[in-house]
């Protein structure tokens, strides 16, 4: 008979008897993920992950600072919280690899000192980034210094006026400035690291604007642009408080030129600025000169327009009066042996006397470069109504805007509150004396309307006019040649005119090539409010160590700005006795350089202790280190030429965590010997005892008991490893 018989299930059959409860509850579970966390914090494969990462940013930071400098690629790599994270990674995964292998054993030793050696190397980089800094000191032969000029750290200074001394307060204002490394500016974001501010990558304006001002200060600056490699120039704008100016573009052609050239090098030569007082500007080039004249009055540019057909030696004296009847009339007057003759202005009672033609020197009063000439051909005259009394007048040849009648500075005044006549005085060119061929004369009007005249020698060798008329801008004229007798050829243009306007500074973006772009000058265009008055300007860093200032002047007060750097105070002080270059010999190339200094250290006790720092013998104190490490060549502030004079340039630098990062890579070549030899039989038998413990296992898997020897071997094997 058959009988049946119930069996119970295999114990592997039930789900419970291999996961257990605590496997199938909650916190079960969270052991289970911390345990894996833990097992890939501490596997190979974060390892592997982990150095791959940072060989390669490492190997592409390399490249980004020779592109683009060492503070371009502090910012943007090893100062991102994206570098701080890989550290951290790395530096979980070396903690946990040696952590999972507790309780360690002996032969763990050199792994264990080359992963704290890691440990330590990865906590002194971090500390490093932190702390370290880094700067400049310069100094020329018996400067004393006591501070570094960190580059790295932008400052903008700004200084009140003092109304009553006119210099600036010692009580200033210190931003922070924090640009970045690459241009930003209207239609051109701020650059962002994505490790390094992922907030704010994504919200970048366009058109960025960055207030550096607290609501509670007295003045708000606002920074617009920047630009870390910047090139100064100067820039022309209509402005109602300036003055007329105009770009006047000569070229010349000669024989055989394929085409025609510009006759001033640069651009900003074309410009002519006058000057407030007189209306007037004047360049010269070679024999020709080229002149700008502004007149706001419809009867000046009348006479611009029709001068005197004759003029003589002396020239055409204009008068323009009022009749008896109140009409305007006018009359002119050659002065050519005329001097001390008197005559009455038709249909009036106006008498005028003409004393003299004086010329008056200007070359050192300063317009000798604003007029062209050494001196200013002035015809005098005494005018009088009836019989009352005379007052000298005064015609100004090729100044009309000058008055006649000058203010005598007395209280009475002159002897005519108000002019009796306008006199203008047409005196040409003297071409034959000064040696030019030729003068090109451009008149600006407030209307914006432009005439010329040109200036040129007649068969007699006196000066007349060969052309004249009105002008509109971009205009090609020509001016002298383009005939048999003269195949050299003389035009010009007007390119821009303002009736009035403003020459300021501003700075251009230069193109640096790669490897030198981190050795730029920075500049800023910067926006500042005092009062309800806004001015913008640019402020450019000193190509210098030393901060240059410059004026912002407000109707309520004027202010001092510098675009400077962080000047860290050291503790101590350095004086420089003798700076000497050596150069290769027979060349100006230099080849070392040697400073001869003395340390002053109060707090230590140090007075006047010499020191000579040269190219490869530094100076440490306190921490710093000065490298000797490149010179500049001293220039007159006046005049721009140099002086002699070396100023001789150290690198210094502290980083508080040098010895940490020492102390780390020893640690990481000892744990790398030790393991080495631990391997190689020094601590251990050479494998033998783990060969033995193989073969018994592979023994016992065969399901044949090894002999009794070979086991207590074994265990003595485990007792002796424990130990």
């Amino acid at each position: 008979m058959a009988t049946a018989t119930k069996k119970s299930p295999s114990p592997t059959s039930h789900p419970s008897s291999t996961q257990g409860p605590r496997a199938a509850s909650v916190p079960g579970r969270i052991v289970q993920a911390c345990e894996a966390i833990y097992r890939f914090l501490a596997s190979l494969k974060l390892a592997v992950i982990s150095l791959a990462t940072l060989a390669g940013t490492l190997a592409y930071a390399t490249f980004f600072e020779s592109w683009y400098g060492g503070s371009a690629a502090q910012e943007w790599i090893y100062r991102t919280r994206g570098f701080a994270l890989l550290l951290a990674f790395l530096g979980i995964n070396i903690l946990c690899a040696a952590l999972i292998r507790f309780p360690w054993k002996r032969r763990q030793i050199g792994f264990l000192i080359t992963h704290a050696g890691l440990l330590i190397l990865l906590a002194g980089s971090y500390w490093s980034i932190k702390t370290a800094d880094e700067g400049q000191v310069g100094m020329v032969e018996g400067d004393v210094k006591h501070q570094m000029v960190r580059l790295d750290h932008p400052k903008i200074r700004i200084f009140p006026i003092d109304p009553d001394t006119n210099k600036p307060s010692a009580d200033g204002y210190e931003l922070d400035f924090r640009p970045g490394n690459f241009a930003w500016g209207p239609g051109n974001p701020i650059p962002k690291t994505i490790f390094g501010r992922i907030g704010d990558v994504f919200s970048a304006p366009k058109d960025p604007k960055v207030e550096l001002t607290n609501p509670d200060d007295p003045f708000k600056l606002v920074v617009k642009s920047h630009l870390p490699a910047s090139m100064l120039t100067l820039a022309h704008e209509p402005d109602p408080r300036g003055v007329p100016m105009a770009r006047i573009r000569p070229r010349i052609k000669a024989p055989g030129m394929p085409r025609a050239r510009d006759v001033f090098e640069f651009d900003l030569q074309n410009w002519f600025k006058t000057d407030k007082r007189l209306y007037r500007a004047v360049k010269g080039q070679g024999p020709a000169q080229f002149v700008f004249l502004y007149v706001d009055r419809p009867e000046l540019i009348d006479d611009f327009r029709n001068p005197p057909k004759y003029s003589g030696t002396y020239g055409v004296a204009r008068f323009r009066y009022r009749d008896r009847s109140g009409k305007a009339r006018s009359r002119e007057w050659p002065l050519d042996g005329q001097a001390e003759r008197s005559i009455t202005l038709p249909d009036s009672d106006l008498s005028t006397t003409f004393v003299g033609v004086v010329e008056i020197p200007v070359e050192e009063t300063g317009l000798g470069r604003t007029l062209g000439d050494a001196t200013i051909p002035v015809a005098h005259f005494r005018v009088k109504r009836g019989d009352g009394p005379e007052a000298d007048y005064y015609g100004w040849a090729s100044l009309p805007m000058i008055p006649n009648l000058i203010p005598t500075g007395r209280p009475e005044g002159p002897a005519h509150r108000t002019p009796l006549v306008e006199i203008t005085y047409y005196l040409p060119p003297d071409l034959k004396s000064s040696g030019r061929f030729g003068v090109v004369e451009v008149l600006g009007t407030p209307d914006k309307s432009l005439y010329y005249r040109v200036f040129g020698r007649s068969d007699t060798g006196r000066s007349e006019v060969r052309a004249s008329g009105p002008l509109t801008l971009g205009e090609e004229v020509l001016a002298f040649g383009g005939n048999p007798n003269m195949p050299m050829t003389l035009t010009f243009r007007v390119e821009d005119f303002l009736p009035s306007g403003v020459e300021k500074e501003v700075c251009e973006p230069i193109s640096l090539p790669k490897g030198k772009m981190g050795e730029g000058i920075p500049a800023s265009l910067v926006e500042m409010t005092y009062k309800g008055e806004t001015r913008e300007f640019w402020i450019r860093r000193s190509p210098s160590l030393e901060p240059t200032y410059q004026r912002a002047s407000f109707p309520a007060g004027d202010f001092e700005i510098s675009y400077d750097v962080d000047r860290k105070d050291l503790g101590f002080s350095l004086k420089l006795d003798d700076f000497d270059v050596g150069f290769d010999p027979g060349t100006d190339r230099d080849s070392s350089y040697t400073s001869k200094v003395r340390l002053t250290d109060d707090a230590m006790g140090i007075r006047d202790k010499p020191f000579t720092i040269t190219m490869n013998e530094p100076l440490s104190h306190r921490g710093y280190t000065f490298y000797q490490t490149s010179y500049q060549r001293q220039q007159d502030p006046q005049t721009g030429r140099e002086t002699g004079q070396f100023m001789s340039v150290f690198q210094v630098a502290t980083d508080p965590g040098r010895t940490t990062k020492y102390l780390g890579c020893l640690m990481v070549v000892l744990g790398a010997f030790v393991q080495f030899y631990m391997r190689a039989g020094v601590f251990t038998d050479g494998g033998k005892r783990e060969r033995e413990r193989a073969a018994a296992r592979a023994r016992k898997a065969a399901g044949r008991d090894p002999p009794a020897p070979e086991t207590t071997v074994s265990v003595v094997t485990e007792s002796e490893e424990l130990l």
